[in-house]
């Protein structure tokens, strides 16, 4: 939705933000490239793990021009106000693609499952866990759930800090005004969307830890759990924390409230062979060093 987007405006550059080892900035300038448009990438500090290595050499194989902005702080005034002089025609995605066409995407998905619940490929969730970080997957799935007529109860696992200094970022308040956002550009460009009264997700925060990327034990144990049983790879910042709060809701309730639905974002298309084709020395010199310690 938001590169089909860039396309009808007509635009030739895309910029977006994310830690350095951002799975949303991946996406993006894979499909920047396929798309032959220009992707930049602004990037704040994470703590560097082999998944985050592998995703910087991919945006270099996929042609992202990569500029390391080191705080959050910085990464934010580059986004808002100095690409914008630099690149006043690029098309801007905030993080994580969350704004109300991107998390269009996972409305979509809510009637997606939806359709293969209709189709008993899955039985009806009681519960869904997904991850909280920019806010698109749990605003979208929750406003899809509530078009689509599915009851379960969504929660969100929050993964990134709740403010930014004085500013909330990833709070029940930011994830409404999203999801309001999104109900009202769906309502302008298709008037049969019905009324709704919308009902916030839950939010999960003990499972933050000591902050954006930062492994968990409990998060460290699930990897290995959906590894061993089920073959799934997990990675630390997102995914490992979900899932560590599925489990814990498994031990604790089993299925009172129904059937458990784990929603997985990370990508399942094992992208490490092209990551080899890159040499350190492809990357930028600010993010050279965090490849080369491999």
């Amino acid at each position: 939705f938001l590169l089909a987007d860039a396309r009808r405006r007509n635009k030739k550059r895309v910029v977006t933000m994310g830690g350095i080892g951002t799975n949303h900035g991946l996406a993006t300038a894979i499909y920047c490239n396929r798309l032959g448009l220009d992707c930049t990438l602004l990037l704040f500090h994470q703590p560097v793990t082999d998944h985050v290595r592998q995703n910087m050499r991919l945006f270099a194989r996929y042609g992202a021009q990569m500029i390391y902005c080191k705080t959050i702080n910085r990464t934010v005034i580059r986004f808002f106000l100095l690409q914008r002089i630099r690149y006043p025609k690029a098309y801007f995605v905030f993080a994580g693609g969350s704004n109300e066409v991107g998390t269009v995407g996972f409305v979509n998905a809510a009637f997606e499952l939806k359709d293969q619940v209709d189709r008993e490929e899955l039985p009806s969730p009681g519960v869904i866990f997904c991850p909280l970080g920019s806010g698109g997957t749990l605003a979208g799935l929750s406003l899809g759930l509530q078009l689509a007529g599915l009851p379960a109860r969504l929660v969100g696992v929050r993964v990134t800090p709740s403010h930014l200094g004085p500013f909330p970022s990833c709070t029940p308040s930011t994830v409404m005004k999203l999801m309001e956002r999104t109900y009202r550009y769906l309502k302008a460009h298709c008037p049969a969307i019905p009324s709704l009264r919308l009902v916030p997700p839950v939010i999960l925060n003990e499972y933050f830890g000591g902050g954006y990327g930062v492994p968990i034990p409990q998060g460290t144990h699930a990897a290995g759990e959906f590894k061993e049983k089920e073959k799934i790879t997990l990675e630390e910042t997102y995914t490992a924390k979900t899932a560590a709060a599925v489990l814990e809701h498994c031990r604790r309730y089993g299925s009172d409230e129904g059937p458990v639905l784990y929603w997985h974002t990370l990508n399942s298309v094992d992208l490490s062979s092209r990551a080899r084709e890159v040499s350190p020395q492809d990357l930028p010199a600010a993010l050279r060093g965090f490849v080369e310690k491999t």
